[in-house]
């Protein structure tokens, strides 16, 4: 377990590395994704709580960093609030049930979730929400994301597939989806914390992965600039598709 600093060999710290600077390419390009990524990898390695204690301040981190980048477009917080505050509400209440599954139960269902998600992204033209359903809509994917965040620690379905069903432009998308995970992170970390399944030691190791993580997405961020983004999100989806099977395999057999 990544619990102290003297637990961690060189090959396993090369990993984590590794780790959030892909986790922080991926959000550089795509301007989300990156727990999709840190927690499923860690977790091959590491108790899924550990994993995602590990995440919580590169995604604090980097989430405010590509808001403030768009702040340009903080006009679509007018359309997005009821998903934010039902997330919220929803969370709160949800967070105390993350600490009563086993490991290999979050495991599956989180192995199942990436492929629900990757599935969904690979929908052609996905259809918009009309806008007379929005508010509903919003309120209802904020609630059950709170509640599947809750027990699984993933509070990104449906949320994500409510927003990208809004029809938003590339940069409203990235300020909603950023200002969404931050919300979300900040409540899932105190919820870790209050539990005691994340500790002052994971905050310390936490605050360590933001560098590999900022790096990720400067790369990222350039690379967005000059890839195809149709070619790249192939290659994204895939690698989710192959951890969330390898999480799935490693729990049945555990």
């Amino acid at each position: 377990m990544l619990s102290a600093p003297h637990a961690i060999d060189t090959v396993l710290l090369a990993y984590v590395f590794g780790v959030f600077v892909l986790g922080g390419l991926i959000k550089g390009v795509s301007g989300f994704g990156m727990p999709l990524v840190t927690v499923p990898l860690i977790a091959l390695v590491a108790p899924v709580p550990t994993a995602v204690a590990l995440s919580l301040l590169p995604i604090i981190i980097s989430n405010i960093s590509q808001g403030y980048e768009c702040r340009r477009h903080y006009q679509v917080l007018g359309l997005v609030w009821p998903l934010l505050i039902s997330l919220a509400v929803s969370l709160s209440l949800a967070v105390q049930l993350l600490g009563s599954f086993r490991p290999e139960v979050l495991a599956i269902i989180i192995g199942v979730m990436i492929q629900v998600f990757v599935i969904s992204q690979m929908t052609p033209n996905p259809p918009l929400i009309p806008t007379r359903w929005r508010f509903g809509s919003l309120i209802g994917a904020g609630l059950s994301s709170g509640l599947l965040g809750g027990m699984t620690s993933f509070y990104g379905f449906p949320a994500l597939q409510a927003l990208l069903a809004l029809g938003l432009g590339r940069n409203e998308f990235i300020l909603a989806s950023s200002l969404f995970f931050l919300v979300g992170s900040v409540i899932l970390g105190a919820g870790l914390l209050m539990q005691d399944i994340a500790s002052p030691m994971h905050l310390l190791l936490s605050l360590v992965c933001v560098l590999p993580t900022q790096l990720g997405m400067s790369l990222g961020e350039f690379i967005r600039e000059r890839l195809s983004q149709a070619m790249f999100r192939g290659i994204t989806l895939a690698v989710l598709s192959a951890t969330g099977l390898a999480m799935i395999v490693r729990a049945l057999i555990a």
